[in-house]
């Protein structure tokens, strides 16, 4: 009996032995297998609440160039396989939950991130899976500042874009500028990095306003505006309550330039303004319409959807293709040999070139200026 058990338990061991070899022989990112598997991309976009015209636009991007992709070979001999979006709705509580949902899936990598202070509630998560993360539209300094090496920056990120508006202040020839953010991690990071530029520019920023999301009346904020002789206003906040915020500042006598930030940078901005609206100026990275590289993308996505692109749309399609050249140089999915290869890129795409920093934010500045005339945006070149 004692010979029995003895052998029984000889044979367990090896047994264990084989299967604790065949899980390790293999494998790549994530548990994965290799071979002809399909790569996995984790969606991470707000697909509800106020900013999903931005979720949805960027997920149809995301889809055209999945799908171009495949239809060209794949990626290292396997399909890419774009997972249902997990909806952060824009909103940080929504996000950590996407995220746990997104690291307990199959995905080898993630994609997506619009609303910053989404995004950032998601990062802790995806670097403790060790998933990286291009984020496609996110572009608070926060986001670096958390200093986790899974996370590349593809947008500008936002000392770009006051440097930009610190040249166009210049070029309009004034000085005295009201900042109106609404809170949270995005436009409070443009805020705060206003105030540490400006002033050593020459500029003098006279008030600074809280107009939070969803407040329709901000006739005391026009009044603080008004009273401390601003110049320019900069909108530092969200499309949603953007065309509310000029319309109001134009009622109340507000004459002066009113620059809005890229979180503004799309088509439902300008209808939301009105006729007022002609004349504003609005911060935004190249889409599709504007960049030379965008034409053939733009036709592709009326082709499919129907419909233009939005204004982050191009943003999300060099997501993926980026992410693409990383695994090609990598010759793997291994997550240390991606990042090693996105830390060597040289991608030149649609919104510009894309080359990353050390702190893993775009190198390049991509931002440019757009001017509010008859219902269309035009480039503002200066």
């Amino acid at each position: 009996m004692v010979k029995i058990i003895k052998n029984l338990l000889f044979i367990i061991s090896v047994l264990s032995i084989g299967l604790i070899l065949g899980a390790c022989d293999g494998n790549d990112a994530g548990g994965d297998a290799g071979g002809d598997s399909p790569i996995n991309l984790g969606v991470l976009l707000p697909m509800s609440g106020a900013q999903a015209f931005y979720g949805i636009d960027m997920n149809n991007a995301f889809m055209l160039a999945v799908d171009q992709i495949n239809e060209s070979g794949g990626v290292l001999g396997r399909q890419l396989n774009l997972l249902a979006p997990a909806d952060d709705g824009c909103d940080p509580m929504m996000a950590a939950q996407a995220a746990t949902l997104i690291s307990s899936s199959d995905a080898h990598f993630v994609v997506g991130g619009f609303c910053s202070g989404a995004t950032i509630a998601a990062l802790q998560e995806f670097h403790d899976n060790d998933l990286i993360m291009v984020i496609s539209a996110s572009n608070s300094t926060r986001i670096t500042d958390m200093g986790l090496s899974q996370s590349f920056m593809l947008n500008s990120p936002a000392t770009h874009q006051v440097d930009k508006l610190i040249d166009l202040i210049h070029h309009l020839g004034v000085t005295e500028v009201a900042v109106i953010h609404q809170g949270d991690d995005f436009t409070q990071n443009l805020s705060d990095i206003s105030h540490q530029k400006m002033p050593g520019e020459g500029i003098n920023i006279v008030t600074t306003q809280v107009m939070e999301i969803g407040v329709p009346d901000a006739s005391a904020i026009v009044t603080a505006i008004r009273n401390a002789g601003a110049e320019l206003v900069f909108w530092a906040g969200y499309f949603a309550d953007g065309g509310n915020m000029v319309r109001q500042l134009r009622q109340g006598g507000f004459d002066g330039y009113i620059v809005a930030a890229d979180g503004s940078s799309s088509t439902e901005f300008i209808t939301a303004k009105g006729d007022v609206g002609n004349g504003v100026l609005t911060l935004s990275t190249p889409n599709a319409q504007i960049s030379p590289r965008g034409a053939i993308f733009e036709a592709d996505f009326q082709e499919r959807f129907g419909t233009g692109s939005g204004s982050y749309a191009a943003h999300a399609f060099d997501t993926v293709h980026v992410l693409v050249a990383a695994i090609e140089a990598a010759g793997s999915i291994e997550p240390e040999a991606v990042k090693q290869a996105l830390h060597n890129l040289d991608y030149q795409a649609i919104i510009g070139r894309i080359v990353f920093a050390p702190n893993r934010e775009v190198y390049y500045s991509n931002f440019l200026v757009l001017e509010t005339r008859d219902g269309e945006f035009h480039l503002f070149d200066f």
